[in-house]
């Protein structure tokens, strides 16, 4: 269970401090799916670069299964994110000197707690391309992908660990309608499995398939 509790996050601008959230607090239970909306400004990415612990609150406190993520060093946030959070951003963040297979298999491989030997990995990361039908790409670099190629690459990153949490920032922006809502049916099967889903996005046709939609004001 991801819980945040009296969250308040403020940046500096010319003008002096911006408050983005302010006495915020927000439960999402195991194997939900998740829905976040709002226009833009109103926090979304930043709520999700906290709850996956790459950004710090300015106050409050973000417990996933009970444990105080920001009461950690940012090695160990880092370590704790690497096993069990899966984080889609909207960045496209590649190796560009790896192949989009290896760069699928990279967290696995950097994992202590894997268990798997690395054809098993090699072999996950196989079928993860495969699910998202870019299969054929294997042995490509990452800059001769489209758009929404990379976006799948992104994806099927996020899951090479089998995180027991996935966050995914607008991971439908750069696709099809028809990958929209093949995308989005993996991340229901997925929280139907009993894993937690959040997905940010502005797209009806990528939040059709959510349990709850919480709309973020500004």
């Amino acid at each position: 269970m991801i819980e945040v509790k009296n969250l308040y996050k403020s940046f500096p601008t010319p003008r002096g401090s911006k408050a983005v959230f302010s006495d915020f607090s927000l439960t999402v239970k195991d194997g939900t799916f998740l829905g976040i909306s709002g226009e833009s400004g109103a926090g979304k990415s930043t709520l999700l670069s906290i709850i996956t612990g790459l950004q710090r609150p300015s106050s409050g406190k973000v417990f996933i299964d009970g444990k105080d993520i920001f009461s950690l060093s940012d090695k160990e946030i880092s370590s704790f994110r690497n096993a069990n959070i899966g984080f889609v951003s909207q960045e496209q963040s590649f190796l560009e000197n790896l192949t989009v297979l290896d760069n699928v298999a990279l967290p696995a491989l950097l994992s202590k707690k894997s268990k798997l030997t690395r054809d098993q990995i090699i072999e996950r990361a196989k079928k993860l391309l495969a699910d998202f039908e870019i299969a054929d790409l294997e042995q490509l670099y990452p800059s001769l992908l489209s758009g929404g190629e990379n976006q799948r690459l992104l994806i099927a990153r996020a899951l090479m660990n089998d995180p027991k949490i996935i966050v995914a920032d607008e991971p439908t922006d750069a696709v099809s309608e028809r990958q929209t809502k093949e995308i989005t049916r993996i991340f229901k099967a997925l929280s139907n499995q009993g894993k937690t889903v959040i997905l940010v996005s502005h797209d009806k046709t990528a939040l059709e398939n959510c349990d709850d939609i919480f709309l973020l004001k500004k």
